[in-house]
């Protein structure tokens, strides 16, 4: 398996096994992985002739996971990766790749390009944290599964969004009705996982000063000069500016050369900021060892662009907004000054 279809590192150790579920719909998404892979297994290990006459083995196109952030869905992704990749008995290993909706976003190939360059390597992709920000990602996610499909490469997917939440909802009617009964209804097993953010109960290695500026940031620079190198201090203004200046995966490995980052001043006043903000903080958390985080602020995360009082675009964005507080949080300890 190439290096960019391999889930990130920090994830080496998720199994099945591992995943314990707090909720009854964690525990039925749990079922679901398991049957995924079960089903999966018996799928692959027939003669290719023969898939073409059993296309209703109760797979179907694959497994979409959705629900609130930290809820475990990634690891259950994780999982089923690791365990396809793993002999069973006397079943071979079932290849398998793994990659985040963005990159699949990113990625230059038309969409048939891209589901060859998958099916060469694999019979099933895991995608996470599937997410739409505008048509256009909408069109080339669906060209991509349908020639996913057309390849016989089988799905696993997980969102923070149900499949009427994508951005779609609030482009028109008649796109959403196509978009979920041709793309998701039909075709995926959608399984709820809800449950409370887990990543609220991580020990937490970095810290957020809450607060009137100069009393915070005179906090966080206590900090700041007392942290080893190599350590790296920004305005938030000077990091949405990297963030037009530099292109985004160099700047995530850039911030990354840091063992501590520390920012200054984090102020949501747009969506642009918004989008900006969110990408840097998954790049950065999905990173296997990240910076140390600390930061500042006036207002605490969930405050700094809620879905409350937004429609549109901007409802959408703030609703994704809510996974990048969560791993905001995740990394950095809150503290009022």
């Amino acid at each position: 398996m190439t290096d960019d279809l391999r889930p990130p590192r920090r994830y080496d150790d998720a199994r099945l096994a591992t995943y314990t579920p707090q909720t009854e719909s964690q525990a039925e998404a749990l079922r679901s992985a398991r049957q995924f892979v079960r089903l999966v297994r018996v799928r692959t290990g027939r003669p290719s002739w023969m898939r073409l006459f059993s296309r209703d083995d109760g797979l179907r196109g694959g497994l979409y996971l959705v629900g609130p952030v930290g809820t475990g869905k990634t690891h259950l992704l994780a999982s089923i990766h690791h365990a396809l990749q793993t002999p069973d008995g006397d079943r071979a290993p079932v290849a398998c790749a793994y990659t985040h909706s963005s990159a699949l976003l990113r990625d230059r190939r038309t969409p048939e390009a891209y589901a060859e360059h998958v099916a060469e390597h694999a019979r099933v992709l895991c995608l996470d944290e599937v997410e739409l920000d505008d048509p256009a990602g909408e069109v080339r996610l669906i060209g991509v599964l349908r020639a996913l499909r057309e390849r016989g490469v089988t799905l696993a997917a997980t969102s923070n969004a149900e499949p009427e939440r994508f951005v779609s909802s609030h482009l028109g009617r008649d796109r959403l009705e196509r978009f979920i009964s041709e793309e998701f209804e039909r075709q995926y097993h959608v399984v709820f996982v809800g449950g409370d953010d887990f990543r609220q109960r991580l020990d937490k290695e970095g810290r957020a000063w809450i607060g009137a500026p100069d009393a915070a940031r005179a906090a966080m620079r206590r900090a700041y000069d007392a942290a080893p190198e190599p350590k790296r201090w920004l305005a938030f203004d000077d990091l949405i500016r990297l963030t037009t200046d530099v292109e985004r995966t160099r700047l995530t490995a850039d911030l990354a050369r840091s063992r501590a980052l520390f920012i200054d001043g984090i102020t949501v006043a747009d969506t642009d900021a918004a989008l900006r903000l969110l990408r840097v903080a998954d790049d950065l958390y999905g990173l296997p060892d990240p910076p140390t985080l600390s930061f500042t602020a006036e207002a605490p995360p969930a405050e700094w662009f809620a879905a409350e009082g937004r429609a549109g675009l901007a409802a959408a964005i703030a609703e994704k907004f809510t996974r990048t507080t969560s791993r905001l949080t995740a990394l950095a300890a809150v503290e009022r000054v």
